[in-house]
């Protein structure tokens, strides 16, 4: 059989297109994109919806040349201007910028939760946050706690401040995410093995294997799906389980459970051979 000559060629040149597309998606510039995942993923948005990204860190460490690997990147929320099929404009204090929709996660306009739900949210400060629903009177404005350390609780278990804590803060419509059980998405927490520890990673993007996560001081990395635990949203934990907590940029094991209130997302632990407590949230600790 013949071998059309110009069809081969232009068989060629779209293989060597789309390569380059790939690659150039999955650019490792530092000071441009700093990770081996795909910037420009597609995320389902619309103008006006309410998202949380990092866009402030991402545009002033780009706009500086300073990289992005290692960087602090805080996720805060914003609204969506327009979206676009690998970069999104967000409104960034009256001023669109684009951003990678890869560092972009879109919040459900329609949400709506039920009690002991795990949401992603962001706090009154407007930083990205995990939380519990504890009333849910008004499934899209329920009453939350955080249980992110963003919003620290009394390390003794029997200060009269936790039934503040405990009555919660009431979010917007349209201002969360229903994390949802055995689920790898944005807002669930991993743990993943890293030079001989046990690291922990917040997921912002999936894409495939890859996981593109928050780790310790708010930096970046990707790891990949199938090196990944995922952390149940509501965790086996009772009095007197020896766990793992968060230490700096790990799960440090050795920690008894002396306290569990599952119902506001906290747990109560002493570190073996000491008397002194601490108080974590759910994802903060690992059986």
């Amino acid at each position: 059989m013949k071998t059309n000559f110009k069809t081969t060629l232009m068989a060629m040149v779209a293989m060597c297109a789309s390569a380059t597309t790939a690659m150039a998606q999955n650019a490792t510039d530092p000071k441009t994109w700093a990770w081996d995942f795909p910037q420009g993923l597609s995320i389902k948005a619309e103008a006006g919806q309410e998202a949380l990204t990092c866009q402030m860190h991402y545009f002033e460490l780009v706009k500086e040349g300073e990289g992005l690997l290692k960087k602090t990147m805080i996720w805060y929320d914003a609204t969506i201007v327009e979206p676009g099929a690998e970069k999104t404009s967000i409104d960034n204090y009256g001023t669109p910028i684009e951003v990678p929709n890869a560092l972009i996660i879109p919040l459900d306009k329609n949400g709506k939760a039920k009690k002991g739900d795990i949401l992603l949210t962001h706090d009154k400060y407007h930083r990205m946050i995990r939380a519990i629903v504890v009333d849910a009177a008004n499934p899209a404005e329920p009453m939350v706690c955080c249980i992110d350390d963003y919003d620290s609780w009394p390390n003794n278990p029997e200060s009269e401040e936790i039934a503040k804590k405990q009555q919660g803060e009431q979010l917007k419509a349209g201002s969360f995410n229903v994390l949802k059980k055995d689920t790898i998405m944005p807002g669930a927490q991993v743990a993943y093995e890293q030079g001989g520890e046990k690291k922990f990673g917040k997921i912002v993007q999936v894409s495939g294997d890859k996981l593109l996560v928050s780790v310790f001081a708010n930096r970046l990395e990707c790891v990949s799906k199938s090196d990944c635990t995922l952390l149940p949203l509501t965790p086996k934990i009772k009095v007197g389980d020896t766990v793992s907590c968060i230490s700096t940029d790990e799960y440090e094991p050795g920690y008894k459970v002396v306290k569990v209130d599952l119902e506001h997302g906290h747990v109560w632990v002493q570190y073996e051979g000491s008397t002194r407590t601490y108080c974590f949230g759910v994802f903060d600790v690992m059986k």
